[in-house]
């Protein structure tokens, strides 16, 4: 009895660890140079599929994201792209392999997909904290700040 219900908590616990990775709030930055002030879902989802290459502006785009590894990787590939890790690999192998697309740049942390984003016109990104980077704007999506 006290075996089943050591069971039980273990599955639950592990149950509960992969709820709250689903939940992190995500939200989307980019260069002042670039993306405008907001988009809707439909936009944001496909820029970060590599469908549309560049901004009104003509600046090219590009995507940094959280490598995959991480709470807020795994994340956006879920609510973004509605993919496993595995899988959001495997569609930016295929496009860049096609010639259809510049793969994303994954970086570590928040810090350094802030950074980066400030740097580079044209880039945009999502994090899982709250913008730290003046050169770098946030990105209104459907009207909300976060995901």
């Amino acid at each position: 009895m006290l075996f089943t219900k050591g069971i039980v908590f273990i599955v639950l616990l592990l149950l509960s660890f992969s709820a709250t990775a689903q939940t992190e709030t995500l939200t989307v930055i980019s260069n002042e140079k670039g993306a405008p002030a907001e988009l809707k879902m439909t936009e944001l989802k496909s820029i970060l599929k590599g469908e549309k290459q560049r901004w009104r502006n003509g600046n090219k785009i590009t995507i940094a994201l959280m490598k995959t590894n991480t709470p807020a990787g795994a994340s956006t590939c879920k609510k973004i792209y509605d993919m496993s890790s595995d899988e959001l690999k495997k569609f930016w192998l295929a496009l860049v392999f096609e010639g259809k697309a510049d793969a994303p740049v994954f970086l570590n942390s928040a810090s350094e997909i802030e950074s980066f984003v400030a740097e580079n016109p044209g880039a945009i990104g999502i994090i899982n904290q709250p913008l730290a980077n003046a050169d770098a704007h946030i990105v209104l999506i459907d009207g909300k700040k976060s995901l």
